[in-house]
């Protein structure tokens, strides 16, 4: 059976607005990264790394799971 959805690492670049960001895939591929409304904000900096949750059919956005450690 094949997955809906991957984890994975992302790198983020820069923030776009108070809940999405500019983040890079491990292969280089630059995508949005975007927390759920109704979260708490987070505050994330460039060069951090984030786990995400992206759907198998749309590799162009992602879902923030939480920060790295």
């Amino acid at each position: 059976m094949i997955p809906e959805y991957v984890e994975t690492l992302v790198t983020v670049k820069s923030q776009h607005t108070h809940r999405t960001w500019h983040a890079t895939l491990p292969n280089g591929k630059e995508i949005i990264a975007f927390v759920d409304e109704g979260l708490p904000a987070l505050t994330l900096a460039a060069g951090q790394q984030v786990r995400v949750q992206i759907t198998v059919s749309d590799f162009s956005r992602a879902l923030i799971l939480d920060a790295a450690s």
